[in-house]
């Protein structure tokens, strides 16, 4: 009777090619994980972006008064948002240093960060002229621009443009 086995080549064979096989599904797991969007990647910061324009557009559409300090803050006064018959105060602002965040703060309620890794940002007002048409006059259209660049690896641009209309820029 005799014994059937592996010899000392057919193992080592046979390790050699499990080994090649281990080394390329390693290797396309790792360049698969690597083409995933990262945390805080260009796709989240735009959305990100996207929503806090979109908060700071609405506050600004139901502004009465607009001030900014500086282009970097400015300060609204809205009407009556929680029942309390006193209008409510909000500040957007940005502290200037790259790096830093854009925030909210909502009656002094302390700062909500809007956008983590602000890289420049700046608020615009726009005035716009009178225009005479057929012996009517309209009201100058007062807005304010943001510009905004987000982002550490990937740089993420957005601007938009609001129009005031209950307040006019001082």
């Amino acid at each position: 009777m005799k014994r059937r086995g592996f010899t000392l080549i057919e193992l080592v064979v046979s390790l050699s090619v499990v080994g090649i096989l281990m080394t390329a599904i390693g290797s396309s797991i790792v360049i698969s994980t690597k083409t995933l969007p990262t945390a805080g990647g260009f796709a989240e910061m735009q959305t990100a972006a996207g929503k806090s324009l979109t908060l700071l557009g609405n506050d600004i559409r139901l502004a009465g008064s607009v001030t900014m300090p500086n282009v970097r803050t400015l300060n609204l006064r809205l009407p009556d948002q929680d029942g309390d018959t006193s209008p409510e105060a909000v500040v957007y602002q940005w502290s200037g240093a790259a790096g830093t965040a854009f925030t909210r703060e909502f009656n002094g309620g302390g700062q909500v960060n809007l956008l983590a890794t602000v890289i420049d940002m700046k608020f615009t007002p726009i005035q716009s002229g009178s225009l005479v048409a057929r012996g009517r006059t309209s009201s100058p259209a007062d807005r304010i621009r943001v510009d905004i660049s987000a982002g550490i690896s990937e740089p993420v641009n957005v601007s938009a443009e609001y129009r005031l209309f209950n307040a006019r820029v001082p």
